[in-house]
C-alpha cells in the first residue's frame, strides 16, 4: 500500500510541475503567415523551353546550337531550341512545334530559330528565319488544333510574313532574291515597304538589295519539293483529325 501511494503522490507531483511550468512559460509569438518567394502565377520571366523538334529527317541534315557554333548531325525527336540553326546538303527536314505547326527545308537550305517562347498566357511565340534554299511553313487550322493566341512569324532578309491559322507559304531564297508564294490561307508581309496582303496563285518576288514593293507574277512555278510539302500537310492534319489512327507516312522527297 505504501508502495502504491508513492507512486501516487510522485505522479501529482509531477503533473503540478508541468502545469505551473505551461502557466508561467513565456507567451510564443504567432508565426508569421508563409509567403512566396513570388506570388503563384508570376513567373520570374517568359520561358525559353524546347518546343520544337525535328519530326523527320533524311539525308545530309546538320544543327547548330548558335550562329559560330559547330554543327552536328541531329537525330529524329531532336529538340530544337531558341538560337538553333539548321543546314541541309543533300537531304531534307521536317521541324514541329508544339502546337502541330511544322517547317519543311529542302536540299542546300538554311534556317534559324530567333525566337522560341513560351509566354506566361501559355501562348506560343515563334521566329523562323529563312536565310537560303527551299522552306515550307504550315500552320493548322483552328478547327484542328486551337491555336488563338500564338504568334507566328517568317523572317527573311528585311521582311516579316505573318500567318494566320492554316496559313502555308513556300520562300525560296538565295543572296539577292526571294520568292513567296502563300499555298493555302491568309498571311501579310511586312517590310521596308510597308505592308501587303499575300493572295493565292500569286509570286511574290523580292530583290533582297533594294527595298522596294516587291513585284508580283500572277502565276506560281511548281517546285520538285511541292509534292512532299502536300502529302505532309494532309497526313499531319488527318493523323490529328483523326486520333489514334495509324496511316502510311507520307511522301518521302
Amino acid at each position: 500500500m505504501r508502495g502504491i501511494a508513492g507512486i501516487a503522490f510522485t505522479l501529482v507531483s509531477v503533473l503540478a510541475c508541468n502545469l505551473w511550468a505551461l502557466q508561467n512559460a513565456p507567451a510564443v509569438p504567432a508565426r508569421e503567415p508563409y509567403k512566396a518567394a513570388q506570388p503563384f502565377g508570376q513567373p520570374h520571366c517568359n520561358t525559353k523551353v524546347a518546343i520544337a523538334w525535328f519530326s523527320e529527317i533524311t539525308g545530309e541534315v546538320e544543327l547548330a546550337s548558335a550562329f559560330g557554333k559547330d554543327f552536328q548531325k541531329p537525330l529524329n525527336h531532336s529538340a530544337v531550341s531558341e538560337g538553333n540553326i539548321i543546314r541541309t546538303g543533300m537531304g531534307s527536314a521536317e521541324i514541329e512545334l508544339e502546337d502541330q505547326s511544322t517547317i519543311r527545308v529542302g536540299p542546300g537550305s538554311v534556317i534559324a530559330f530567333p525566337r522560341l517562347e513560351l509566354l506566361p498566357s501559355g501562348n506560343k511565340v515563334s521566329s523562323v528565319l529563312g536565310l537560303r534554299g527551299t522552306i515550307y511553313v504550315s500552320l493548322m487550322p483552328n478547327y484542328i488544333v486551337d491555336t488563338r493566341g500564338n504568334d507566328f512569324e517568317l523572317l527573311f532578309g528585311k521582311q516579316q510574313v505573318h500567318l494566320k491559322p492554316s496559313g502555308h507559304v513556300r520562300l525560296e531564297i538565295d543572296h539577292t532574291e526571294a520568292r513567296l508564294v502563300i499555298r493555302d490561307g491568309k498571311g501579310q508581309v511586312d517590310g521596308p515597304f510597308g505592308s501587303m496582303d499575300l493572295v493565292k496563285k500569286r509570286t511574290f518576288q523580292f530583290d533582297l538589295k533594294e527595298q522596294s514593293q516587291p513585284s508580283v507574277v500572277n502565276k506560281v512555278t511548281k517546285n520538285p519539293m511541292d509534292k512532299w510539302d502536300a502529302s505532309a500537310v494532309a497526313f499531319h492534319q488527318d493523323q490529328i483529325a483523326t486520333p489514334g489512327r495509324i496511316g502510311a507516312r507520307y511522301f518521302k522527297p
